[in-house]
């Protein structure tokens, strides 16, 4: 849809922006209009809601990417809880544990490393 959207503003404003005048006078005398403003103004009005859908899609497409991210994150901090608590317990080997703790943060390349954390409290 934005692609869509983008190329149909980009095809509105391109017959005057190349034409000038001349395409403006011809669709004027094609359609029997009056001005050759009216032109002007419905092709403006057409790509800006053009533009503006092609806008919004682009924004959608972001916001579900963003919400699968976030479920992509929480699931890999459950499967981290719980390679904790298999090493907490003593049900996995160390070697295997970073080899399942690697496996399970490829699945998240976009989650930085956490920043240091440091201390203000006073005591």
């Amino acid at each position: 849809m934005s692609v869509v959207g983008s190329s149909i503003a980009a095809a509105l404003t391109v017959g005057p922006a190349v034409g000038g005048t001349k395409f403006t006078e011809g669709v004027k005398a094609l359609l029997s209009l009056e001005d050759d403003s009216y032109v002007w103004r419905v092709l403006c009005l057409a790509a800006v809601l053009f533009s503006l859908t092609a806008a919004l899609a682009t924004n959608l497409a972001n916001s579900h990417e963003t919400a699968a991210r976030v479920s992509a994150a929480e699931a890999c901090n459950a499967e981290l809880a719980g390679l904790d608590a298999a090493l907490s317990i003593g049900h996995l080997r160390l070697e295997d544990a970073v080899q399942l703790y690697q496996q399970y943060i490829a699945k998240v390349p976009f989650v930085d490393e956490a920043p240091a954390r440091t201390s203000s409290r006073a005591y």
